[in-house]
């Protein structure tokens, strides 16, 4: 307690002492009274008690007061503790008024951390200050303005501004103003970083709307149900429609083509309606968080279809919950047009237009199998076109192609609208007829393709007669799935072929065997080579000036160990087809070198061996390179080859021929023009390439004897040669008589069966060596009344 009492403030000491001597003074004058002193003492006490209660109100006042400054100054502590922690910045400021009573500044009077940071200056700088000299507030700006209001009026203010300020840290503010007495209570928060963000979201929502109506292609936003809520100018550019006429009122169903719908719904609910699936058919992969992405046909407002890509994605809260819906289309018309015409391009042939090989097979696969169900017939025809090559060659590829197109024109002329017409390669076409009923339509129809094709073409001033050879096989009859027909309607084009051309044949059980056999005849030909199964003959060649042998023609020979000895009409058009002619040929150049080399040094003679080149192989790019590695490996002189092309040859890219020729000239070996007469070669090419022997055809030389065309000919032929300087040879000598019409017309050099066989190189050594190396020409008569 005495500590206690010392602790009070000095006012309350002596405030204690003077209450505690009138309560003294009572207690001692009731002692007195209780004594009888005498009255007057009572009068005393009295007055002591009444000092004691003024006293003790006194106290209590006083005690009062000290609570309540004790209390607020508690409430100031706690309103500093705010203040300091609080994150805005906060400052407590008094009006400065003139002597008329106006405001004219405003005096600082407190300022947090938080202000200091805003203002950039210490609280020191700031307290007692006027704020117009410490902070860029003016009498004459807005803020200082609103305070004066507030003042005025007792309103609080609260407002958001941006700062443009340079000494105050921050972008955007937002005051709190309130009336506190005379004065201010302010607090400033910075919201910079909010507005900047708020800034944000407004740049993004004007970029997503601006990237949502300048999209080039149609965005249109629908709710759950399929109602439209939004579209943008692409959308009503593709539509038709003003987004006033859809947007709230109308479903997305109404974009689309009922019937393309309705299928869709049917196929996955028989029993469902378009009403109630419509809108599911398009979402239903986006309902499940898919991207739907599908091509359907958009009905625009005019009612014209349009072709569209739609991509459907759904909109979903951050709960997952979906909202709706954003659809968005582009127009595939010209894709679906460039598809086409791909498509076109892929399954159809460019030149004619027809139906490809690919298009061709699923064509037939679909009326097999049309034809399996309802009981009928189809009919293939194999349609190849007879001498294509040569006229073609002579002519040039021009107007080979416009022989084609004439040709397809024709077929597709004479068939019926649902018959499908091909061309498969080259000068082959195929036509497919379904729902064929006898054999006799199929007889009738064929030998109507033959006609149609037989009238003459003109061609750049020449009129081609042209034929066909038709090759027919029938479903069922013949053939029991799609690949079979093709392929023994291919057989019998070749028997038509081989049965002379122009004409048709019909599959039979006959060919089947012939198919057997060719196939047979492919597989071991393929391992000829390798078995050792082939071989080379030579048929001699002699001199009509001396009856000496000059050389020889190595003639190609192959002797199965099943099939025998393949006759070379055989098996040199199946390499040629099959392209085994190409490592066939380069073993013969190197082998016929070799062994032309050898009987050269056994014979000790100058021969020239003469090897045939077919047209697959004059095309090989290493043409060059076999021939040299062929005279390389066996050591005989350029010179003495002599490579035999046909004339068709020589018109068949000129530019290439020309430089082929030449770099095998370049070799020093030797060119020939076999079968010469036969094509459409003209002397002009023969000045073009270099040339250095000419070998008339056989069947000129047969018949120059007993026609007299035939041996007009042939002398045509010598003597321009002659004046060319080209030496001729006339093949295939097989009478006395045509030797004789040779001799007669000094033709060059002879060979054939009269002269002497093809054999093999040591039976050919052999006669040579015999004495046989010089034919007598004596007995021949130089005249004969048969030749004219």
């Amino acid at each position: 307690m005495k500590a206690s009492t010392f602790n009070l403030p000095r006012p309350w000491v002596w405030k204690s002492v003077l209450a505690a001597l009138p309560l003294w003074l009572v207690f001692v004058q009731f002692w007195r009274v209780n004594h009888a002193v005498h009255l007057g003492g009572l009068a005393a006490a009295s007055l002591a008690v009444a000092g004691t209660s003024a006293a003790m109100w006194a106290l209590w006042r006083e005690y009062d007061r000290a609570a309540k400054l004790k209390g607020a100054r508690e409430a100031h502590s706690q309103f500093l503790a705010a203040a300091e922690s609080s994150l805005d910045a906060f400052a407590l400021f008094e009006s400065v008024r003139n002597d008329a009573g106006e405001i004219v500044d405003f005096r600082i009077l407190y300022v947090n951390a938080n202000g200091e940071r805003l203002a950039g200056r210490l609280r020191s700088e700031l307290l007692g200050q006027k704020l117009c000299s410490v902070t860029p507030v003016r009498p004459t700006g807005t803020m200082f303005g609103w305070f004066c209001k507030v003042i005025e009026t007792g309103e609080p203010l609260n407002e958001e501004f941006p700062v443009k300020y340079p000494g105050i840290n921050a972008t955007w503010l937002r005051s709190q103003v309130v009336k506190l007495g005379d004065g201010l209570a302010v607090t400033f928060s910075d919201i910079s970083e909010a507005k900047a963000t708020q800034e944000r979201y407004v740049h993004l929502a004007e970029f997503n709307d601006s990237v949502f109506q300048n999209a080039p292609f149609s965005i249109v936003a629908t709710d759950t149900t399929g109602t439209i809520t939004a579209m943008n100018v692409a959308a009503e550019k593709l539509t038709g429609y003003r987004r006033e006429e859809l947007v709230g009122t109308a479903p997305l169903t109404v974009l689309h083509d009922e019937r393309e719908l309705l299928g869709k719904v049917l196929s996955i609910d028989p029993a469902a309606t378009l009403e109630q699936f419509g809108f599911h058919v398009l979402t239903a992969g986006a309902a499940l968080g898919e991207m739907e992405e599908q091509e359907w046909t958009l009905l625009r407002k005019d009612g014209a279809r349009t072709p569209i890509n739609l991509a459907v994605r759904a909109v979903t809260t951050d709960t997952g919950e979906v909202t709706g819906f954003v659809s968005i289309a582009f127009d595939i018309t010209e894709r679906r047009q460039m598809l086409d015409y791909v498509t076109h391009l892929a399954t159809h042939d460019q030149l004619t237009g027809l139906a490809g090989r690919a298009l061709l097979h699923d064509k037939t696969v679909e009326a097999v199998e049309v034809a399996r169900r309802c009981g009928t017939k189809v009919a293939v025809f194999v349609i190849d076109l007879d001498h294509f090559k040569r006229i073609n060659d002579s002519l040039g590829h021009s107007s080979g192609d416009q022989l084609l197109v004439e040709a397809a024109r024709r077929l597709t002329r004479s068939v019926r609208s649902t018959d499908v017409v091909s061309r498969v390669g080259g000068d082959e076409f195929v036509v497919v007829m379904p729902d064929i009923t006898s054999v006799e339509d199929v007889d009738q129809c064929a030998a109507n393709l033959v006609a149609k094709l037989a009238p003459e073409i003109s061609i750049d001033e020449h009129q081609v007669q042209l034929t066909a050879s038709v090759g027919v096989c029938i479903f069922p009859d013949f053939a029991a799935d799609a690949k079979h027909l093709l392929k023994r309607a291919d057989s019998a084009m070749y028997a038509a072929k081989e049965n002379g051309r122009n004409q048709y044949q019909i599959f039979s059980e006959s060919m089947l065997q012939e198919t057997a056999e060719r196939l047979t005849m492919e597989h071991a030909l393929r391992h000829a080579l390798t078995n050792g199964e082939m071989t080379i003959h030579y048929q001699p060649l002699i001199s009509l000036s001396t009856g000496a042998v000059t050389g020889m023609e190595a003639l190609l020979r192959w002797t199965h160990p099943r099939l025998g000895s393949v006759s070379p009409a055989q098996f040199i058009p199946l390499a040629e087809e099959t392209g085994l002619i190409v490592p066939i040929g380069e073993w013969a150049f190197v082998t016929a070198c070799c062994e032309a080399r050898a009987m050269q040094e056994e014979l000790d003679m100058d021969l020239t061996v003469s090897v045939n080149l077919s047209p697959r192989q004059f095309q090989q790019k290493n043409l060059v390179h076999v021939v040299e590695n062929s005279l390389a490996k066996s050591g005989l002189r350029a010179e003495r080859l002599q490579i035999e092309i046909t004339e068709n040859m020589l018109m068949s890219n000129s530019e290439d021929v020309l430089t082929r020729l030449q770099k095998i000239r370049e070799l020093g070996v030797r060119i020939s023009i076999d079968d010469f007469g036969t094509g459409f070669c003209s002397f002009s090419y023969l000045l073009q390439y270099q040339v250095d022997q000419l070998k008339i055809d056989q069947s000129f030389v047969k018949k120059a004897g007993t026609d007299a065309n035939a041996a007009a000919v042939v002398r045509t032929i010598i003597a321009m040669s002659h004046g060319l300087n080209i030496k001729v040879v006339a093949e295939g000598v097989e009478t006395e008589d045509q030797l004789r019409f040779l001799l007669r017309r000094r033709c060059d050099e002879a060979q054939g069966h009269f002269i002497g066989y093809p054999v093999s190189p040591e039976e050919f050594s052999k006669s040579a060596r015999s004495g046989n190396s010089q034919f007598d020409l004596r007995s021949i008569e130089r005249v004969s009344g048969l030749v004219r």
